[in-house]
């Protein structure tokens, strides 16, 4: 049962997100937040995983947004909702920019965050995954749509954006095998679609597993 508190992270993100819009397409990101939580949901989220999944880009994106510092933005997530949502939306942050708004380049954001994937939490899985199925299917389709020109919205280009996706479905597989991970089936469908949607990607684009994970954007 969703409760006030997760209205409440509604209109947080809404406000905190409001003149952010999504890579190449200008459709609000809002858009993405709130398909976040609905997979997070439709998988097995419990509220405070369902308010992280909302909130899950604030600190990345919330202090080029709104003007506030990391630590100020977390604090108010904390007095509204808990040191567990703030630990969550902590686990799924890429990167938070320093003082003066950059951030560690691309490919060192993402082999960290690949590293300690494995050993997230179970609750950090569900809400990294529940965003990470939400911007493949994004891919997919604009894939189908516009064809490979799709690529050139990303930092890495074609070659760097399959081999992290095939590199966190990877991940996520090994994730799977720790038994209390095991123990939430929803949690396994999620991963299972992510693989899948993953791997219709790479059918498009025509390469195999093998050739995407040997790219040496990640290697």
């Amino acid at each position: 049962m969703l409760t006030e508190r997760f209205q409440d992270a509604l209109l947080l993100a809404a406000r905190w997100h409001a003149p952010q819009t999504r890579k190449g397409s200008g459709v609000p990101y809002l858009s993405h937040l709130l398909g976040v939580a609905s997979l997070a949901l439709e998988f097995g989220a419990d509220e405070d995983e369902a308010i992280a999944a909302l909130l899950h880009d604030a600190l990345e994106d919330g202090p080029h947004n709104t003007g506030r510092t990391h630590a100020d933005l977390r604090g108010e997530i904390v007095s509204r909702f808990g040191e567990g949502v703030a630990r969550l939306v902590d686990a799924a942050t890429d990167a938070t920019p320093d003082p003066q708004g950059a951030k560690p380049d691309w490919a060192t954001r993402k082999r960290t965050y690949l590293e300690h994937l494995p050993q997230a939490a179970v609750s950090g899985l569900l809400v990294s995954a529940a965003d990470k199925l939400y911007n493949a299917r994004t891919i997919l389709v604009d894939l189908l749509g516009e064809g490979e020109a799709v690529f050139s919205r990303f930092t890495a280009g074609k070659a760097g954006t399959l081999q992290y996706y095939r590199l966190l479905a990877d991940r996520y597989r090994r994730a799977a095998e720790r038994p209390e991970v095991a123990a939430r089936p929803r949690l396994l469908a999620l991963f299972a679609e992510l693989e899948r949607t993953v791997a219709a990607l790479e059918r498009e684009v025509g390469v195999s597993e093998a050739e995407v994970r040997a790219y040496p954007a990640l290697a």
